[in-house]
Order: structure tokens, then C-alpha cells, then sequence
């Protein structure tokens, strides 16, 4: 498995939704421990997987298609 920077980018965001999550669920300071470091770290690393390898390559182009669109005719111009 290559890592690229969006796998990067990935975790670091998925990891801090669900610290957001727990710091808005828990009125004053959220109980911050080993646990739930571990726990946010596991979450985001088996997310960053189930995306890289389930959402990501729908995004990728075919290679089978042609990448030229099709002119598409303007109008004519005054000089024209």
C-alpha cells in the first residue's frame, strides 16, 4: 500500500471530527486520555482504508475514455 498525501489528509481530518464530536458532546474539558487517543487513531486509520480503497477510486477517470471533450461551436464574432 503507497500512502499519498490525501491518505494524509484523510485521517487528519476524520480524526478531528471526532475530537470536535467529543469536545462538543461534554460540556467543559472532555475527558482527553490514553484510550481515547488510541481509540480516534484506530477509527481514523480503518476510515482512511475503507476510503482509499472503497470511495477513492470512484473518483479516478477511466482509462478508457478519451480525455479530449468535444469542440463545442462558439458564436460568431463581429469581424467574422
Amino acid at each position: 500500500m503507497e500512502l499519498e498525501p490525501v491518505d494524509g489528509a484523510v485521517f487528519i481530518y476524520t480524526f478531528g471530527v471526532m475530537f470536535s464530536a467529543l469536545w462538543l458532546s461534554e460540556p467543559g474539558t472532555p475527558p482527553l486520555n490514553l484510550f481515547v487517543f488510541v481509540l480516534f487513531g484506530v477509527v481514523s486509520a480503518g476510515w482512511t482504508a475503507y476510503f482509499k480503497w472503497q470511495i477513492a477510486p470512484q473518483f479516478l477517470p477511466d482509462e478508457d475514455e478519451e480525455e479530449e471533450e468535444p469542440e463545442t461551436p462558439r458564436p460568431p464574432t463581429a469581424e467574422e
